[in-house]
């Protein structure tokens, strides 16, 4: 029986939210549409802290390259955004600012001004370390032809953080590289032209993401995608699906093969919605009825049933009906009650 596979990023609660949120934790129309899923699990994604908040970019990738590696977002990024193929390593740059020595993001997009004295700002020290600058979109990669043998923490890792150290033999290039870039935006005028312009700052570019584009082989069995997300796009063509069944959560499933579907569900990535109970019952209210005029969707000759990924920290929780509910009343159905449980996901 094929699934419906929801992916919900930044959804699991932590003991906070979840005392705060008190009885609304697990809304009606929630445990109402998992009653039927007989199936609960939570897995450890990281053992690494440094890595906690990147899990649901890693899950889809593990899901569809079928491999265990550090995701390489950059590459794919760039093929989700329709980039040309270029036979070189990508990086991705996202713009920061300092917070308390803490990293926040400043931008990861910008505009034909702004691009422009970026342009001129990259240039000159990315030729120091055998880099090419290139945009797409108003987001800025550095790409070379020779791998850069640099470890080091995803964007969306090391967001809301203090800077975390790279590893590898090239290391050092990569924290002088940061500590270029920081010196010439403190002496810019691009950030007093953004100050004018009411913009956030730029303090540096956190350099991550690192790697090349390939065709991801065995070709994953899940047959289409539903999502907006670049990165999402990326690896979900890599991996063979048709870039005519990776389409905008607002078309619904396209007329696919038989086989796994997979819906990226945003719904939660406001960190807003976990602090009021109220919104956070009626984002659910709102999200359920997406949820069942997707299942009801699934039209083929097979049934469906879901399967929901719920993502923070370090973890996935996993809650999905593995089989048909038994026929009969209603009443007389085995019923379930794992919404607190999924959301909770251990309290990571």
């Amino acid at each position: 029986m094929p699934a419906t596979i929801f992916l919900f990023p930044n959804l699991v609660l932590s003991p906070e939210q979840t005392k705060r949120l008190g009885k609304a934790v697990a809304p009606a129309s929630l445990r109402e549409f998992l009653a039927d899923c007989d199936s609960f699990r939570c897995t450890d994604v990281f053992a690494n802290p440094a890595l906690s908040g990147f899990t649901a970019s890693q899950w889809l990738w593990m899901l569809l390259s079928q491999r265990d590696t550090l995701a390489p977002t950059a590459p794919y990024t760039w093929k989700g955004l329709g980039g040309p193929k270029v036979d070189q390593e990508f990086w991705s740059l996202n713009g920061y600012r300092f917070e308390d020595g803490r990293l926040e993001s400043s931008s990861d997009t910008f505009d034909i001004d702004d691009e422009c004295d970026l342009r001129d700002l990259f240039s000159p020290l990315a030729r120091r370390f055998n880099f090419d600058v290139q945009v797409l979109d108003g987001r800025f990669f550095f790409v070379r032809k020779q791998a850069w043998n640099t470890i080091c923490v995803p964007w969306e890792a090391q967001r809301g953080k203090l800077k975390t150290p790279a590893d590898g033999e090239n290391a050092s290039q990569w924290e002088e590289l940061h500590q270029e870039i920081e010196s010439a935006l403190a002496s810019s005028e691009l950030n007093r032209r953004r100050n004018q312009e009411g913009k956030p700052r730029l303090d540096g570019f956190w350099i991550s993401g690192g790697g090349f584009d390939e065709q991801l082989l065995p070709y994953t069995q899940i047959r289409c995608l539903l999502s907006d997300d670049p990165y999402a796009k990326g690896v979900a063509e890599a991996a063979g699906i048709s870039k005519n069944y990776i389409v905008s959560p607002k078309k619904g499933w396209p007329d696919c093969p038989e086989g796994d579907r997979l819906c990226v569900m945003t719904d939660f990535e406001d960190p807003r919605v976990k602090e009021d109970s109220e919104l956070w019952t009626k984002t659910w209210d709102q999200t359920i009825e997406k949820l069942r005029t997707y299942m009801e969707g699934c039209v083929g000759f097979e049934k469906y049933h879901p399967r929901l990924v719920a993502c923070s920290g370090m973890r996935v929780s996993i809650v999905e009906r593995t089989k048909e509910p038994a026929k009969g009343f209603s009443l007389f159905r085995k019923k379930y009650d794992h919404a607190a449980d999924w959301l909770s996901a251990g309290n990571l």
